[in-house]
């Protein structure tokens, strides 16, 4: 309902009528706050707005004003008085009576919430007076009035003649008027509610009427919702719909009162909710006549509520009143014997579901939609529900073999008529739903309950599509939610339905969905039924498998009827029979594995031997298991895995399943000591979880562990109940153990526990274990070096033919104490080979010398491959070279000389003899230049020998024909303390850059002796010794600036393309006495700039072998000066 305060005026009314609409907009384009008295709540920012009318028109309210007939909505709210004057004397002749009659009258009514308002219109530029007057007009009547009620007379400039001058005192005026409409409205407010309260106490007497009574206090509430406080109008309809509802709660037993005949008509139609304004004025219009049903009258209730919470962004909080407001009609209707057409009522709730969801779905922001969500999921699957009994009802179910009938479509012709029209909006209600839904444009806007439901009884196809529609939009919901349980249920439902479209393929998914969360929260009755359905489907689909596995889980089930449970038994038999010939032909991953713990129970595993368990004994374990067939089976095998464990786990400690729980009473008592209501409190923390939001725990696969090691026993005869089994094996291997899982075959069914948790699951075997180990010393490549294999048995029992193999690594040879007989792989036979024998065996091992400068290890290794274990082990060894070669080039003018040094790195003294250098190409001719006596040398640790060689290669054979000259050094070296066992030294090397290119020399030269101080001429000589092809040098001459002072360029490019040989001269003198290095000349490559890159100049170094400086090492003798 659109509610504006009323204000009166009186006084200059062509004034007031010009500045009224002026008035109008001012008032609601600002907030004020807004404090209720007696604390109710805290400060709030609203908006007021102002309708005008005549103070003579309003009689009748104002006569009303301090009487029980009061109405807030119609009654003023604040009295105006307007006049214009400018001149105190016109005030005292005229005004001040008027004023005074006016206040006169209101004070007749008791009324003091009033407002004096003068206009000013003096233009103080045509005022020829300079002298102010002592007191103005709106002094004067502030005066008169009193000064308590000083605050309630306002003065301003006329804004229609001085726009620009009169903003300032308007904004003020405007600001007054809000502060006097809201201390008004306080004071209206509480009289107005104990008015209310006056009329509610009165409720027992006879002519008391509710509806009266109503239309009284919803006044308040318009009031409430047209200053935006939603919450507090709220609460009154709450206040209104608690009293109702105990009317009709206490006239089930006691006399009813007369107004309540109006809510006792019939219920021809039951139209749902609709938040449209026409529809709200047409209940609200009947609740004024008397003629609205119990219905109507609910509906109107829970509309202007959804408005108030719509308005407060509170849409979650709509759906949270739905089905309190359902059930209580329908318990009001019950209450009253009122009778309804049949569907009826299942049509009202399910279009008012649809009404609340369109709501809903309007909700913005993350968080409020899983607000939403936590209440709009029970709504669809009511919807869902009711949507079904309408289907069943009017046949429209679309199950084979149902056809609707006459009768169903009178029914259906009859719900039709009686859900209503499509609701009319106006363009106010039109536009406020495209604002609700630009934050989503994409989505699809829902037509009306009414329309949809319409929809869905005119044929079975529009049925069956909302139907489903609505159960993928719970089920969704739910999981949105968390609410899984929930969700399955409603997937129950559906999988009744695709199984009744004769589509169990389809209904199998939900149903084993149901079938995991209840099995994961034990509802075992449950699970019964749902195994009954889902061995239906299978049936249908003639799954043999599947329906093979089914029967033999409802066969197991305590909570069925021995009779179907029997039923079930047999069918098993016959199905297993049938599929024998599938079982047989499935390999191990095929899918004949059924859960264990559906058909037996673990009762208790006792491991029968003394701990620790030594290997190679026998291991009995008893096993306890309860079988729930309903007649005994055989078993083609029982077995018990178990696997090893690195760390021996703590024992488990089973629950008690019948521990007690600590619970306690808990008595409220009222202010006067009388009990008010008992609990229970429960004082277990984290003992007691009850929840479906949790992920169920029988949603991993069935999967058969690893059984090489296992406890077994074939042909086992389980009987119905607790059988006792001892299961054995042997004790191959050492370690922690721990039982994982039990098999029992029946009929190529295997039938897999999950992991087993029972206290004392893990056991140890435990042995001495066999090794083998290598012992050396300091080994040393190129000779022979002992070491021993020592291999103890423990208490493991050899083959008699055992062999152990040694394969060594490349460059390693081993043999069994035959020095000639080196093997890389080395088999040793471990014949007859005893329990907790130690065995040592003697070996030599060679590695291969290579040829190194530099004295690092020799990394080698040895795999040993032992009966006892399958993976080798790995024995790591580091040799030390025996020695180490080396080779450098020199040269001598245009000849060059190898020069290999040969260090000893062994302890014990060496025989070097028969050194020998070889090249194998042709033009290539090596000389030996050692002396006789160096043929047979004895060197000791770190003790060098040198080797002289000169290499000779034939002028036509050029670098390019040969830029690498392989040679081979060969060294005979032997033991001092075994001179006959000799071997074999071979160092490869490759000779590069052997051609001298250029001849360096330097000369200095001066007039007398050279002395300190004395310029002398230094000469480079710089000759090209055979063609090739560097032509561009660069030289740089090297000198100590402590020694020598240089004048010209010590560094320059030149070319040696025209000539052999070229001379450069430069200017030195000595800076100090003595015999003085020469300057060194460093010889480059130059490289000059490309002509298409930007390239720098490259220079590039030439190799030691590749230019000669004959005067490197020379010294020249430099004196003194004659004058020190």
């Amino acid at each position: 309902m659109n509610f504006k305060p009323l204000i009166t005026y009186s006084g200059d009314r062509t004034l007031f009528t010009a500045l009224q609409s002026k008035i109008e907009q001012a008032i609601p384009q600002d907030e004020i706050e807004w404090k209720r008295s007696y604390g109710r709540g805290a400060a709030k920012n609203i908006k007021l707005e102002a309708g005008f009318k005549s103070m003579e028109n309003c009689k009748t309210q104002l006569e009303n004003y301090n009487t029980q007939n009061y109405e807030i909505i119609k009654d003023p709210v604040l009295h105006l008085y307007v006049c214009e004057c400018n001149d105190v004397d016109n005030y005292k002749s005229s005004l001040k009576d008027e004023i005074e009659s006016w206040l006169k009258q209101l004070a007749g009514y008791g009324i003091t919430d009033w407002m004096i308002l003068i206009v000013e219109t003096i233009d103080m530029r045509k005022t020829s007076s300079k002298i102010l007057p002592r007191q103005n007009v709106i002094d004067k009547v502030r005066i008169d009035v009193g000064s308590k009620n000083g605050d309630r007379c306002v003065s301003i400039l006329n804004p229609l003649k001085f726009e620009n001058k009169a903003t300032e005192s308007f904004r003020s005026m405007i600001n007054r008027m809000r502060h006097l409409m809201l201390t008004a409205f306080n004071k209206n407010i509480m009289k107005f509610e104990d008015i209310i309260r006056a009329r509610r106490e009165e409720r027992n007497k006879e002519n008391w009427n509710f509806i009266t009574y109503f239309l009284l206090q919803e006044q308040l509430a318009f009031v409430l919702e047209s200053l935006t406080l939603h919450s507090d109008a709220l609460v009154q309809y709450d206040e209104l719909e608690a009293i109702f509802n105990l009317f009709i709660h206490n006239s089930i037993y006691g006399e009813k009162p007369k107004w309540m005949k109006c809510f006792e008509q019939p219920l021809n139609s039951l139209r749902g909710i609709t938040i449209c304004k026409k529809d709200l004025q047409e209940r609200r219009q009947k609740i004024v006549d008397e003629t609205i049903t119990i219905v109507e009258f609910k509906n109107y209730i829970f509309e202007r509520q959804s408005i108030l919470l719509n308005a407060m962004q509170n849409q979650w909080g709509i759906a949270q009143r739905l089905f309190p407001f359902l059930f209580s009609t329908l318990r009001e209707i019950d209450s009253l014997r009122l009778e309804t057409y049949n569907g009826t009522l299942s049509c009202w709730q399910f279009v008012n579901c649809l009404e609340v969801l369109n709501l809903c779905d309007c909700v913005i922001g993350t968080e409020n939609i899983i607000k939403c969500s936590q209440y709009t999921a029970s709504i669809w699957n009511h919807a869902k529900d009711k949507l079904y009994e309408l289907g069943k009802l009017c046949g429209l179910l679309p199950f084979p073999g149902i056809t609707t009938t006459s009768e169903q479509l009178h029914i259906i012709a009859q719900l039709s008529s009686s859900i209503g029209e499509i609701p009319e909006f106006d363009e106010e209600e039109q536009k406020e739903k495209e604002i609700r839904r630009s934050h989503s444009p994409s989505r699809k806007i829902q037509k009306p309950g009414c329309e949809r439901l319409r929809e869905a009884l005119g044929s079975k196809e529009a049925f069956q599509k909302l139907y489903l529609e609505l159960c993928e939009l719970a089920i969704s919901t739910y999981k949105h939610v968390s609410r899984l349980r929930s969700a399955r249920f409603v997937g129950r439902d559906l999988g009744n339905f695709y199984c009744a479209l004769n589509e169990p393929q389809k209904a199998i998914v939900f149903y084993i969905d149901l079938l995991r969360e209840l099995k994961s929260e034990k509802w075992n009755v449950l699970v019964s039924q749902t195994l009954l359905e889902l061995s239906n489907c299978y049936k249908k689909l003639n799954d043999n498998l599947n329906y093979t596995k089914i029967c033999a889980t409802i066969s197991c089930c305590v909570d069925l009827e021995i009779l179907v449970r029997t039923f079930y038994f047999d069918e098993l038999l016959k199905s297993l029979k049938a599929i024998q010939p599938i079982l047989d032909n499935s390999d191990k991953d095929s899918n004949n594995f059924v859960q264990f713990e559906d058909h037996f129970k673990l009762i208790d595993l006792q491991l029968l031997n003394n701990s620790p368990i030594i290997q190679d004994s026998v291991i009995s374990v008893e096993l306890k298991v309860e079988s729930n067939f309903p007649r005994e089976i055989l078993c083609e095998m029982l077995a018990i895995s178990f696997e090893i464990t690195e760390k021996l786990p703590e024992k488990y400690t089973a629950p008690n399943e019948f521990e007690m729980l600590n619970f306690s009473i808990h008595l409220d008592y009222k202010q006067d000591n009388s009990l008010n209501c008992a609990s229970v409190v429960s004082e277990n923390k984290g003992k007691v979880r009850r929840t479906s939001s949790g992920k169920p725990d029988n949603n991993t696969p069935i999967i058969r562990m690893n059984f090489k090691n296992c406890l077994r026993k074939e042909n086992v005869l389980l009987h119905p109940g607790i059988n006792s089994i001892v299961l054995s094996t042997k004790a191959f291997e050492v370690g922690t153990w721990c039982f994982k899982q039990i098999s029992c075959i029946f009929q190529k069914l295997d039938f897999l526990s999950k992991d087993i948790t029972i206290k004392n699951k893990s056991f140890e075997i435990t042995t001495k274990p066999s090794s083998a180990s290598l012992h050396f010393s300091d080994l040393v490549a190129g000779i022979d070096q002992k070491m021993k294999l020592i291999i103890s048995g423990g208490s493991f029992n050899f083959p008699k033919d055992s062999t152990m193999l040694l394969k060594c690594s490349k460059g390693l040879r081993l043999s069994l104490g035959n020095i000639s007989d080196y093997q890389r792989t080395l088999a040793i036979k471990l014949t007859d080979f005893k329990l907790f024998e130690e065995r040592t065996i003697e070996l030599s091992a060679l590695c291969e010398l290579p040829c190194r400068r530099e004295d690092t290890m020799i990394d080698q290794k040895v795999l040993l491959n032992c009966p006892w274990s399958e993976s080798d082990i790995q024995i790591p060894l580091k040799f030390l070279p025996l020695m180490t070669a080396s080779c450098r080039l020199h040269s001598s003018g245009n000849k060059k000389f190898l020069q290999v040094i040969v260090k000893s790195l062994y302890e014990k003294e060496l025989i070097l003899t028969d050194a020998l250098m070889k090249c194998l190409a042709d033009g290539v001719v090596i000389t030996d230049l050692n002396p006789t006596s160096q043929n047979n040398v004895k060197v000791m640790k770190n003790i060098s020998v040198s080797y002289l060689y000169e290499i000779e290669v034939e002028p036509l054979k050029t670098t390019n024909e040969l830029p690498v000259i392989s040679i081979e050094f060969n060294l005979m070296y032997a033991e001092i303390d075994k001179p006959d066992i000799i071997k074999r030294y071979i160092c490869p090397f490759d000779v590069t850059d052997y051609n001298t290119l250029f001849y360096i020399k330097i000369k200095i030269s001066t007039e007398e002796i050279c002395r300190v101080g004395s310029i002398c001429h230094l000469n480079l000589n710089i000759t090209k010794v055979c063609e090739n092809q560097h032509n561009d040098l660069m030289y740089e001459i090297l000198y100590d600036q402590s020694i020598w002072a240089l004048y010209g360029r010590s560094a320059g490019v030149l070319s040696m393309a025209d000539m052999k040989e070229t001379v450069i001269t430069l200017d030195v003198f000595p800076l100090t006495s003595g015999f003085l290095p020469l300057p060194n000349v460093r010889l480059s490559k130059y490289i000059a700039n490309s002509k298409t890159k930007n390239d720098n100049p490259k220079l590039i170094p030439f190799a030691p072998t590749q230019m000669y400086n004959a005067t490197k090492s020379l010294q020249i003798h430099v004196l003194n000066n004659v004058d020190q």
